[in-house]
């Protein structure tokens, strides 16, 4: 709430949606997302293992495997976004900017010199490689959305910003998803193509039947009720369907035409946004570049993910309960 209170509440920032990510992980996490048929055959063989041990430690080390990663993956990125996201926001807010100091142009606005601080206090350089160039960019478009005028403009800028900061996080995630994904078999007998072969149609698999995003319905405070996102089903076939707002339909930000000429293979249409394989990073972009863009001005993205009980549970080091956390 506080980048929608610096941007206004028209369109979501990386915050939102990492707010909304996080809670699916959530369920990940406790082995609450697990389909129901793998919990069941989980529940069952530790009933009767001797009988059953291959299917319970099979199903078992899957659950157990994603818990795992996944809460790998949400350290990381939190630990690397949540610092720069919260200097971001009291260093917007203050009325004199702070920081070390910097030599922007003369013409420098007030906001400029913030950003360019926050930018200051980034390392440069490849993400793969550890740096933060990424986040420098998308530092700068949300300045540049902050300062924005015209509706279009502000949205715009606030895309990039959104798939500058995706692409940073899902390069850091590689390795957690990969691991998340690994075949859960032993495999150490099985000639090198057949393992290769057997690891990619799981990695299919688990990416078209079982993997999800959790959004909010329109009436989640109310209700509390989430809508389910396939990852490995086209943006819009699900229920409640989307298009892109009338804002970033037509694009004219260069910068953003480009970036998304990169990671869309489908540009302009929400037709093969699907994700074929999660563990391929080309495919994770393609499709969280369809997610932002049509999904960033949904305003029910703003609404609080846990009712102020649960909060209360997380801010004392506990596990949320109640209805409804999946």
């Amino acid at each position: 709430m506080d980048m929608a209170d610096l941007l206004g509440q028209e369109n979501a920032s990386w915050c939102a949606f990492g707010t909304w990510a996080s809670r699916t992980a959530g369920l990940s996490i406790r082995g609450e997302s697990a389909p129901a048929i793998v919990r069941t055959a989980v529940n069952f063989a530790r009933r009767v293992p001797p009988r059953f041990p291959a299917i319970g430690g099979s199903f078992g080390r899957v659950v157990q495997q994603v818990s795992e990663n996944v809460a790998w993956g949400n350290l990381l990125v939190f630990q690397d976004l949540g610092p720069l996201f919260v200097k971001l926001i009291e260093d917007l807010g203050r009325p004199e900017p702070v920081g070390p100091p910097v030599t922007p142009p003369a013409s420098a606005t007030p906001e400029v010199l913030v950003v360019e601080r926050c930018v200051a206090s980034l390392r440069a350089g490849s993400a793969e490689e550890g740096g933060q160039d990424l986040l420098i960019s998308a530092v700068r478009s949300y300045g540049r959305a902050y300062s924005a005028t015209h509706p279009g403009e502000r949205a715009e800028h606030v895309l990039l910003a959104n798939l500058y900061v995706g692409l940073h996080e899902q390069i850091k995630l590689q390795q957690p998803i990969a691991q998340a994904l690994s075949w859960p078999m032993d495999t150490r007998r099985t000639p090198p193509p057949l393992r290769r072969q057997l690891q990619r149609s799981w990695e299919s698999v688990v990416t078209r039947q079982l993997m999800e995003l959790r959004l909010p319905a329109a009436d989640f405070t109310v209700t509390r009720r989430l809508v389910s996102q396939r990852i490995g089903s086209d943006i819009g076939r699900t229920p409640g369907g989307a298009r892109f707002p009338a804002t970033l339909t037509h694009l004219k930000n260069l910068e953003l035409k480009a970036l998304l000429y990169d990671i869309d293979r489908t540009p302009n249409t929400l037709l093969g946004s699907a994700a074929d394989n999660w563990r391929m990073l080309g495919d994770r972009m393609n499709f969280v570049a369809d997610l932002f863009r049509a999904r960033q001005q949904e305003r029910h993205l703003f609404q609080t993910p846990f009712t102020a009980e649960q909060t209360a549970m997380i801010r004392g080091g506990g596990i949320p309960v109640g209805a409804p956390l999946g």
